[in-house]
Parts: structure tokens; sequence; C-alpha cells
């Protein structure tokens, strides 16, 4: 079977606030593929071997390594998913895309200004940071966490933005307001720590796993999004593989909705 959707690790960590870790991702993912069943929503995923590997980076670099990530996703022809690594690695996929809209899925917006005061590019102000460049359009789905300035430059750049606490209807409500091209980030501290302890900035509260999923799988579907990220996942911070399983099994559902069945080598 040809391989259609291609699969990488974007290992970079450089401006995390708060709990380190989410650089050991990509290796850890590949390590619980094997042992998990193939099972999505649209039945059985075939294992086609589409993983690129990582990209090859510097810790403590971030400029550097955006830029290594950009030249490594131009060599890339979409539909791929990238596997993060922290938020800001979706900064140089949006930078080399340009997509008419972005989908955000995320506990936070990722609008500040500066974070940590003083700091303009880390994983806190990527997406403020990306608009200001390439004036996108953008849906904000989950957020239940974020400074006045954040909400106020969501609402002045005219985002739609959904709260944890949305419905079906809300979300078809959203991407009816969608065109063009499309990127879609999922940061897995959208969900609630008690389902996604593995995650660098957990904040109370937040949707479930099950909610989650028929979320990614309704806006594969209807908007086939050129490529998509799962981003801030920590391992050292997970237990017993609670996130880890949950973030393979977002990759079958994804990878199969965008394209045809794919998974990360073993």
């Amino acid at each position: 079977m040809k391989c259609r959707v291609k699969i990488f690790g974007a290992p970079m960590e450089d401006t995390v606030s708060f709990r380190p870790g989410t650089r050991f991702a990509p290796q850890k993912v590949r390590s619980v593929l094997p042992h998990l069943e193939y099972t999505t929503a649209f039945g059985e995923a075939a294992v086609v071997h589409c993983d690129m590997g990582d990209v090859e980076l510097l810790q403590g670099m971030p400029e550097e390594n955006l830029n290594r990530i950009k030249m490594f996703i131009e060599k890339t022809t979409p539909p791929f998913i990238m596997i993060g690594g922290e938020h800001t690695v979706t900064l140089a996929a949006l930078e080399v895309l340009k997509p008419n809209t972005y989908i955000h899925i995320d506990a936070h917006f990722d609008l500040r200004n500066e974070w940590p005061p003083g700091q303009r590019l880390s994983h806190a102000t990527f997406a403020r940071r990306a608009h200001e460049k390439l004036d996108f359009y953008a849906i904000f789905i989950g957020v239940r966490a974020f400074d006045r300035e954040e909400y106020l430059y969501a609402r002045e750049s005219g985002f739609y933005v959904v709260g944890s606490d949305f419905t079906r209807r809300e979300i078809a409500d959203a991407v009816s307001t969608v065109s063009g091209s499309v990127y879609l980030s999922i940061d897995v501290d959208v969900l609630d720590p008690a389902e996604a302890p593995g995650v660098g900035t957990p904040e109370a509260g937040g949707i479930d796993y099950r909610t989650l999923e028929m979320l990614l799988i309704d806006l594969t579907l209807t908007l086939k999004p050129r490529a998509l990220d799962i981003v801030e996942f920590s391992p050292p911070n997970d237990v017993s593989d609670i996130t880890a399983v949950k973030v393979a099994r977002l990759l079958f559902h994804a990878s199969t909705a965008i394209s045809q069945p794919v998974c990360l080598s073993s």
C-alpha cells in the first residue's frame, strides 16, 4: 500500500515554563504503538511505514530549532502529522504551509505577547507571533485558562472561540466559518488532567478523551486539514502510560481520517 500520510517527531523543548519532558514524546509514542490494537472509528487501521523519524534539533536554541523544523517540513509533502515537542513547533508548520484557517485545540490561547515576561517567543506566545506574520483566521476550541490580554487579542482579531463545555452543534457552527486550507493543532492539555496527566502545563477541568476523539474525527473528516500536529505530551509526567495510549489512538484516528490508514513504524 502506498504511503500517503507522513509522520515525524519534532522533539523541541526550549521554552517550556512549567514541567519539562515533551522532547521525549515522539519516542514514547513509538514505544507503545506495537502493543496497541489498531482500531479506529473507521475499522482497523492498516500498518503503513511512514515514519520519517525526528527532526535533529539543538537543545536550548528555539530560533535555530524552528528553522530546522521548517526546512524539514519544506521537504515533506502534505498531508503529514507532526508529533511534538512543545507547542511552539506549530509555528514552523504554519510559516511553511500558510493556511487560511488555523484550528487550535488547547486549554490555552497561546496568544500572550510575552511569556515569561520579556520572552516573545515561547509555547505561550507562538500563536500570536504566527498571526502577526501570517494574518490567518483561527478557531480556538477547549480554551479554559487564559490572560485577559489573550482574550482581547482573540476578540479583536475576529477569531472564533469555543470553550471547554461545548456541544457538537457549537462545533458545527464554528466549522461553518472555515474557508480555504486548514491546519489543525491538538495540545494534549485540552484534556482533563485526570485523563491526561502527562502534560507540561495541566489545567483543572477540561474535556474527556471521548469528546476529543469525536471532535478530531468530525474536524478531520469535514475539513480535511492539509496537516496536523499533536503536541505537549510529556512522558516523564505521565502515569502508567495513561496519556501515551491516548496520544497513540488520536494518531490512529487522525491518520486514517485525513487519508489512508497510516501509523508510525515501530
